[in-house]
């Protein structure tokens, strides 16, 4: 896989893993579980974009909240702001190799959708890149399939 489809990755999947900051109030309404589907895109010269479906268990919806991660990348998120349908996220993300990537994520969400544009300041063979993301995102259905 391109690092540049890596960069993208550790946006547009969040749903794929972990960062490590402050849990969201029980109070707090975001999203609720159950079969999703989301679409995210890369932009850096060319457009690349995929749909992927994804059974989110009501464990694992803070994990989204806590900002975009996923296998590829730790992230830190010191600003992280999740309320009244919006959200925004700004931190850093590295990979196993110490290579770093900025990110500053925002969009808004509901019980049964979100979205969040994203843009990522990383460098590439010695020259700082700005490529810019997006997911989109809908609840299929409350349940999730055998």
């Amino acid at each position: 896989m391109s690092r540049r489809l890596l960069i993208a990755a550790a946006v547009a999947a969040p749903l794929l893993g972990v960062s490590a900051t402050v849990p969201l109030a029980q109070s707090t309404q975001t999203i609720l579980p159950g079969y999703w589907e989301y679409t995210s895109q890369i932009r850096f010269g060319v457009s690349s974009s995929d749909t992927e479906n994804r059974c989110v268990r009501q464990n694992e919806i803070n994990r989204f909240f806590n900002g975009p991660s996923n296998r590829h990348y730790t992230c830190d998120y010191p600003t992280r702001v999740v309320n009244n349908g919006r959200m925004r996220f700004e931190g850093t993300c590295r990979d196993r190799r110490g290579r770093t990537v900025g990110v500053v994520a925002a969009g808004t969400y509901s019980p049964t959708e979100f979205q969040m544009q994203a843009e990522l300041d990383t460098r590439v063979l010695g020259i700082t890149v700005r490529p810019t993301g997006t997911i989109r995102a809908r609840r299929l259905s409350a349940t999730c399939p055998a």
